[in-house]
C-alpha cells in the first residue's frame, strides 16, 4: 500500500509542477509553433461553403505536444477563436497519437509536425471575407521538463482562394488519415479485479495483431504500459490494469486503434 501511495504522491507532485509552469510561462515560445493554414473553399449549390483548414503545430526536436487523453500527464492543445459574421467553425480534430515520455509519465502526442483538421463554414448571408483569428495554447514536454506556449494567429479569409496547392493538399491528407469508424466491428469490455479485457470482434480481415490501442476516454484505463492487441480465437484481444482514478465500473469506452501495417487508425466505441 505505502507503494503505491508513493508513486501517486510523485505523480501529483510532477502535474502540480507542469501546471504551474503553464501559469508562469503563458506567453513563452513553449518549444514549438503553430500557425493556420486554409486550402480553397468548396462550394456546393444548394449547401453552406467550406473551408478546410488545419493548425499546423511543429515542435523542437526532442520534445513533444499533446492528444484528446494526454495520458498520465500533460495538456490538450487547445483553440479559441474570433471569426468574422456569417462564418463558423467546427472541433479542431487530433489524429492518431504515438506514445511518449515525460520522465517516468507515459503520455499521448506528436513530435515533429502535426495537423490538427477544422472545418470553417460560410453560411448563407456570410460574405466569405474578413479576419481569421485563432489563439492556440499548448504545452510541450520532453523527458526532463515542460513549457507552455501560446500563439495569437490572424489569416485573411481571402487567401484561402489562392491557398498553396501543397497546403491544400496537406490538409486534405491529414482529414484523410483521421479515425474512422468501421461498422463492422464490435468491442467487447470485461472488468475484473482491477483489470480491464478489451476483445474487438469483426476485425479478422484486418492485420492487427499487434496493433497499438490509444484510449480516447481519459482516466479509464492505465497508460503506464503499451497496449497492444494480440490474434486470439475470438478476434483481437488486449488486457490493461484499470486507471487508479477510475472509481466506478466502466460504462463506456471509447478507443484509437493504430494497425501496425500503416493502415487507417480505426475508432470504435462502447456502451455497457
Amino acid at each position: 500500500m505505502m507503494v503505491i501511495l508513493l508513486d501517486w504522491r510523485v505523480r501529483l507532485i510532477l502535474l502540480i509542477g507542469i501546471w504551474m509552469m503553464t501559469q508562469r510561462f503563458s506567453l513563452a515560445s513553449g518549444h514549438a509553433s503553430a500557425e493556420l493554414w486554409l486550402s480553397p473553399p468548396v462550394v456546393k449549390q444548394g449547401s453552406p461553403t467550406l473551408i478546410p483548414a488545419a493548425i499546423r503545430m511543429v515542435y523542437e526536436k526532442g520534445w513533444h505536444g499533446y492528444w484528446i487523453n494526454p495520458g498520465e500527464g500533460g495538456m490538450k492543445t487547445e483553440v479559441t477563436w474570433k471569426l468574422p459574421e456569417g462564418i463558423s467553425v467546427g472541433e479542431v480534430l487530433f489524429p492518431a497519437p504515438k506514445r511518449e515520455m515525460t520522465g517516468e509519465l507515459a503520455c499521448y502526442g506528436y513530435t515533429g509536425e502535426v495537423l490538427l483538421p477544422v472545418l470553417l463554414t460560410v453560411s448563407e448571408k456570410g460574405q466569405g471575407a474578413g479576419q481569421v483569428e485563432a489563439t492556440v495554447s499548448w504545452l510541450a514536454c520532453n523527458e526532463k521538463e515542460c513549457a507552455a506556449g501560446e500563439a495569437a494567429i490572424k489569416v485573411d479569409l481571402a487567401d484561402a482562394a489562392t491557398a498553396d496547392p501543397q497546403r491544400a493538399l496537406a490538409i486534405r491528407q491529414a482529414f484523410e488519415k483521421l479515425p474512422q469508424t468501421d461498422a463492422r466491428l464490435t468491442l467487447d469490455v470485461k472488468e475484473a479485479d482491477g483489470w480491464v479485457e478489451l476483445m474487438l470482434k469483426g476485425a479478422d480481415h484486418l492485420a492487427w495483431d499487434g496493433a497499438q490501442v490509444f484510449p480516447v476516454t481519459e482516466q479509464a484505463l492505465d497508460p503506464s504500459k503499451p497496449m497492444v492487441l494480440q490474434k486470439s480465437s475470438d478476434g483481437f484481444k488486449t488486457r490493461v490494469k484499470k486507471n487508479e482514478y477510475s472509481t466506478v465500473a466502466l460504462t463506456s469506452l471509447v478507443l484509437v486503434v493504430v494497425p501496425p501495417q500503416g493502415a487507417n487508425p480505426i475508432r470504435i466505441e462502447w456502451k455497457k
